[in-house]
């Protein structure tokens, strides 16, 4: 009981250390180290989205450059186009993204496996082809520029870390709780075993149909903060590459584990913004680092840890138990002398 107790001491009191960091961070870190964090906070939520549904559903889906694009056009085109102020661009973007899911979702979650990636990497390249051609619309390649940030973010950097951070640190909460809801338990009941759990009688492409349209809702608030941190719109944001960043960040860290999501992120961004400022091939670094990490980490970097952890502890209880079997052992056999 005192070990589990110093265990959630020394949890909680690492959990304070890190928000005092966050917190602290604009005030003693440059400029250039602010605008990675801001980055790697809302591509940390993208990241979150993808790998809740891979992790707790087994789903992976390559159709989150496609939300990603739905929110982020909509809220550059109702406010450059139109002149529509805040907040109703990212609220119109946020439900536009939810309703498509909906409407996806009762197509590509009738399919699994290799069939519902390759179902919605189709989806989401018809996106990206759509953003490219539609240029009446779109401004093709160029993209929507002269996206502003609300008046409240506008030329300050720190105050968009801080609303940024707030928004992240809500869907980190908010996943966590899903996670350990009963929800959660029915999303790994299916992701064991589907026909089990209709068997049971419960709702089960409903309630795959939710955890598709959560994820999608995470994509969403990402892309918005994203328009307005670099206030333009293009298709490089959807392409397959966002894609496969986006999946390459969860499986580095850890399919499935919120801290994972995080860990990829930061990786990720971290190198791509320190080594396309060396090398053009910084994409290369990155594809062998995933290599090394697959190679000996199959369940991710969180996972791998875990691994080493659990296997250390074993090595060291059974080096007890044998010592504590060997001693009884030579009690015994010295009683009988």
């Amino acid at each position: 009981m005192n070990q589990q107790h110093a265990i959630l001491s020394y949890r909680y009191l690492l959990i304070a250390g890190v928000i005092l960091v966050l917190i602290s961070f604009p005030w003693w870190a440059p400029l250039f180290y602010l605008n990675l964090a801001i980055r790697i906070l809302f591509f940390g939520i993208v990241v979150m989205g993808f790998s809740f549904l891979g992790g707790q559903l087994g789903l992976l889906s390559l159709m989150q450059s496609f939300f990603f694009g739905i929110a982020g056009y909509t809220v550059a085109i109702l406010q450059v186009r139109y002149g529509i102020l805040f907040p109703i661009p990212p609220l119109i973007g946020l439900f536009a993204a939810i309703l498509l899911a909906i409407f996806f979702g009762f197509f590509v979650l009738r399919t699994q496996g290799v069939y519902f990636l390759m179902l919605t990497m189709v989806i989401g390249q018809i996106g990206w082809v759509l953003s490219l051609q539609l240029t009446s619309i779109t401004h093709g390649t160029t993209g929507i520029i002269g996206v502003n940030a609300p008046e409240i973010l506008h030329g300050s950097q720190i105050a968009f870390y801080f609303v940024q951070l707030v928004i992240f640190l809500i869907c980190i909460g908010f996943l966590f709780k899903v996670m350990r809801s009963p929800f959660g338990l029915f999303l790994r009941g299916i992701r064991e075993s589907e026909s089990r759990m209709i068997m049971l009688g419960y709702p089960v492409f409903f309630i795959k149909l939710a955890a598709f349209v959560l994820s999608a809702a995470l994509t969403a608030i990402g892309a918005i903060f994203y328009v307005y941190f670099y206030g333009v719109m293009n298709p490089d944001a959807i392409s397959l590459a966002a894609n496969v960043n986006i999946m390459l960040a969860s499986i580095l860290g850890g399919m499935g584990s919120l801290f994972g999501a995080i860990l990829g992120s930061f990786i990720v961004k971290t190198l791509n913004m320190s080594l396309s400022a060396i090398t053009a091939r910084y994409m290369l670094v990155t594809g062998i680092l995933f290599l090394v990490v697959i190679m000996f980490f199959p369940n991710g970097i969180i996972g791998g840890l875990g691994e080493v952890k659990i296997s250390s502890f074993r090595t060291i209880w059974q080096r007890v138990t044998q010592r504590e079997t060997f001693q009884i052992s030579k009690k015994q056999k010295d009683g009988y002398k």
